[in-house]
């Protein structure tokens, strides 16, 4: 792998470019090459994926970092621009952020040329959609505050609706403005992605993390589990190298 100072000479990406992305509140960047290995970052990506500076960072695959799920989407994406050369934009998905608790980003994702014309890397922007919108007052955020702090507890709707001052129809109409899904939705999928991490992260049984996240049972995890993220529960222990 060529050197990093090399590297943006190649792209055309000099210091001023490369540092402008620390003076950005609350914005993450990073850029990879065509094989899809990172090799920018500003300081807020490094430390949300456990580094502390971009030699560390350069050469690393996403599935050095991330887990799988997010590795097979992250793969998608990038080779759909790849392929086309055209940018993928506005991309909302539900994924841990660096204190483990899943929380909406938006991505935008561009292709970068080489002298000739020809997709030769990829960079992305990711910032957090749920705090883009993070007003005390704002009923929705307000939900999503209440449903993170007992997601392993039996959420009722209705009880959540009142709380933020709005009729059932109201949040559901809400929420899916917002997140392009329902109340309901949006708890099962957190579920879904604390339990994969707590399967990825610790040794405990699949029963037991199914109930620590709020399940009813191991049946309904599995069933849950299968359909959000394409494998059972203990197939993706293994493939996260348990």
């Amino acid at each position: 792998m060529m050197a990093f100072d090399s590297f943006l000479d190649t792209f055309h990406l000099g210091g001023a470019f490369y540092r402008l992305f620390e003076h950005i509140p609350n914005v993450m960047f990073f850029a990879k090459d065509r094989k899809r290995r990172l090799f920018m970052g500003n300081q807020r990506f490094l430390e949300h994926c456990g580094f502390n500076s971009v030699e560390e960072l350069a050469g690393k695959a996403d599935k050095e970092i991330f887990p799988k799920y997010m590795e097979d989407k992250f793969a998608r994406d990038d080779n759909a621009i790849l392929s086309t050369g055209r940018p993928l934009l506005n991309l909302v998905e539900l994924f841990p952020s660096r204190d483990r608790l899943p929380e909406w980003y938006i991505t935008n994702k561009y292709p970068i040329f080489d002298k000739a014309g020809a997709v030769a890397a990829i960079c992305g922007l990711i910032q957090s959609y749920e705090r883009s919108f993070d007003d005390p007052d704002d009923p929705v955020s307000k939900v999503v505050t209440l449903i993170k702090s007992r997601f392993d507890q039996t959420i009722n709707i209705p009880d959540l609706s009142r709380q933020a001052g709005l009729s059932q129809r109201q949040l559901e109409r809400l929420f899916k403005k917002r997140f392009s899904i329902s109340p309901r939705e949006y708890i099962v999928r957190l579920r879904v992605l604390i339990a994969a991490d707590l399967l990825r992260s610790t040794s405990k049984g699949i029963t037991e993390i199914a109930l620590e996240c709020g399940f009813y049972d191991h049946s309904s995890f599995t069933r849950q589990f299968k359909r959000h993220m394409g494998t059972l529960p203990l197939q993706y222990r293994k493939s996260e190298g348990w």
